[in-house]
């Protein structure tokens, strides 16, 4: 089992919050975006009291933090460009697999058909290393700064990530001649008021006529060659760490505490493949 943290820390000096969710949740591996924190601080912090280490595996990435439990040749760089940083991780027991950590760009900065164009070169991306290696045993996990329903999400073109596990397991379909393999997005069952945890990992309040309030930015998505070993009840939105809240009194995250963005934990249970 491999348990896989990412958390966008909005360039806050969060390293005792973020060693306490990693021992809380028994995190193998770390992901980090908007990280200014030195990893000589993040690393006193993780491993303080703690027999099994975290290390930092070499990371060409400027926009996108390592740091694993395992050795650190476990964890290889395939890929990086911008905010996407793609590394095969070879787990001492189990296949090995394709993690692609993103960091897409903002809405401040893009329009929706930037950011779907944007998405369509990610997953290029992804292909070329899927093709690379030979798999598509493969995740996509980090701050797409889209919410599921947007078009760089589940656009053929784009990731292709679908709600639906069932549909996911079709493996891909012909779109105007072309086959588009499915990613299975989880976040679907995150968001409004019945998800199993706050309706969305961000919140932003904005006067213009279509607002969304709560959002789902934070994404982890699925090949369907590794559903099996992915439960969709392992995956949270975590809303507290170090029995203290993440979320204000008003139920958004709070920023004196936490990130604007909350974390997301999830798991991989590899050995069921040996």
């Amino acid at each position: 089992m491999a348990t896989i943290l990412f958390w966008n820390l909005n360039r806050k000096p969060l390293q005792n919050q973020v060693a306490a969710l990693c021992r809380e949740h028994e995190v193998d591996i770390m992901i980090l975006a908007e990280s200014k924190l030195s990893r000589a601080t993040l690393l006193e912090a993780l491993n303080r009291g703690q027999r099994s280490k975290f290390r930092t595996p070499f990371n060409p990435s400027t926009r996108l933090s390592f740091f694993i439990r395992y050795q650190a040749h476990r964890l290889k760089p395939v890929h990086d460009d911008g905010g996407v940083a793609i590394r095969r991780f070879l787990p001492p027991i189990g296949p090995d697999i394709l993690l692609a950590a993103v960091h897409l760009p903002s809405k401040l900065h893009y329009s929706d058909t930037d950011q779907a164009f944007g998405a369509m070169r990610v997953m290029e991306a992804i292909q070329r290393a899927e093709s690379k290696v030979g798999h598509t045993r493969t995740i996509v996990v980090g701050d797409f700064n889209m919410n599921p329903f947007e078009a760089g999400v589940v656009g053929a073109g784009g990731f292709h990530a679908v709600m639906d596990r069932q549909i996911a397991l079709r493996g891909e379909r012909t779109v105007q001649g072309e086959q588009y393999q499915f990613f299975y997005n989880p976040m679907w069952s995150r968001m409004g008021d019945s998800s199993a945890g706050p309706p969305g990992t961000y919140y932003r309040s904005i006067s213009s006529p279509i607002n969304f309030f709560w959002n789902t930015l934070d994404q982890v998505l699925i090949r369907p060659d590794l559903l099996e070993l992915f439960s969709d009840t392992k995956l949270q939105v975590v809303c507290d760490v170090a029995e203290q809240s993440l979320l204000s009194a008003n139920g958004i995250p709070d920023t004196s505490f936490g990130s604007d963005h909350l974390p997301l934990v999830f798991e991989i249970d590899i050995e069921r493949r040996v």
